[in-house]
């Protein structure tokens, strides 16, 4: 018996280098300027140029978040509204306030482990895998409280919001917000469907088979972006139920 477990399908995974590792943290938190190694790949892990770039970084004190749409970032650490919690990260010394860094876009994904110790970027393989084993994309609603006094964009050219959370916390999250709301839809059959309207999460799961029982499930998640209004993924829900409608043909 293995105890290692199966490698995810459609997913390629290079280890970097210490030196692209700190180049990703110059670019994001000295320069402040684009990711290059999100743009490039690795030999071994292409990605795609010209994508936007998100970062959701977990520091032992705090959070950072930031958006990247053009050259430079847009960070939460660097804004005046809420004020910063903590100091901003200097690569250089700060390192070991490091816990996680996570920078991505839509084809691509970069993680930097504890005190930037290693690091990986993953994207889809060159070749697709078999029907059943294929990627899903999913979208994950943000919560914050409807209502501008409670949950609202800061600035739309640098796609950063506030969202109080229910138990009153607050996050700054790089997308533009936009509250929860829901609508019936009559679908063919006399079924209603729940359409929704929010801020989302997505990303892209992959699954992996066990060859010796055949067991399928999920053993690997990249994150792919952050956006508002209708939700960018299925299923769409029955109204009456809650179950998952198929996809309409």
């Amino acid at each position: 018996m293995s105890h290692r477990p199966p490698p995810a399908a459609g997913l390629t995974v290079a280890p970097l280098t210490a030196e692209q590792i700190e180049g990703v943290l110059t670019d994001v938190f000295t320069r402040g300027t684009r990711c290059r190694l999100l743009d490039t790949g690795t030999d071994g892990c292409p990605a795609p140029h010209g994508h936007p770039q998100w970062l959701l970084a977990e520091l032992g004190d705090t959070r950072v978040t930031g958006a990247c749409h053009g050259g430079r970032w847009t960070r939460s650490d660097t804004l005046t509204e809420p004020p910063p919690t903590a100091p901003t990260l200097d690569p250089g010394t700060d390192r070991w306030r490091i816990l996680e860094v996570l920078v991505f876009g839509p084809r691509a994904q970069i993680r930097i482990g504890e005190a930037a110790e290693a690091g990986w970027i993953s994207a889809d393989a060159p070749t697709a895998p078999p029907a059943w084993l294929r990627p899903r994309d999913r979208s994950l609603l943000l919560q914050g409280w409807n209502g501008p006094d409670h949950s609202r964009t800061l600035d739309r050219r640098a796609h950063l919001s506030v969202a109080r959370e229910p138990g009153g916390s607050e996050a700054v999250l790089p997308v533009e917000w936009a509250d929860f709301s829901g609508r019936h839809r009559l679908l063919p059959g006399g079924r209603t469907a729940l359409e929704s309207e929010g801020t989302w999460l997505t990303l892209r799961e992959y699954w992996a088979s066990d060859p010796g029982t055949g067991a399928v499930g999920v053993a690997f998640h990249r994150l792919t972006g952050l956006t508002s209004g209708p939700k960018p993924t299925g299923p769409l829900i029955d109204a009456g139920t809650g179950d998952d409608l198929p996809p309409e043909p």
